[in-house]
């Protein structure tokens, strides 16, 4: 037995009305892991800005040996 052929839904559209291909949303990457958030209140210290803090204290006056003003400096830079 012959097989019926199959009807496309184009051919039941108006030639006159021409519609753009449906294009669907590129894929995105998905990240697994929480993006770290830095904690409230909290920065990072640096060994650079301390340094630069010692300094300032040494350069005031008001300081007194290095390893006093190193730790001045970390103990003010870590309470901001």
């Amino acid at each position: 037995m012959p097989k019926k052929p199959i009807k496309s839904n184009s051919s039941s559209r108006s030639s006159s009305s021409k519609s753009a291909p449906a294009k669907s949303a590129p894929a995105t990457a998905v990240r697994n892991t929480p993006i770290p958030r830095p904690v409230p209140g909290k920065r990072e210290v640096t060994h650079e800005m301390v340094a630069k803090r010692a300094y300032e204290i040494f350069i005031s006056g008001k300081g007194s040996d290095q390893l006093g003003n190193w730790l001045r400096a970390e103990r003010e830079l870590k309470s901001l």
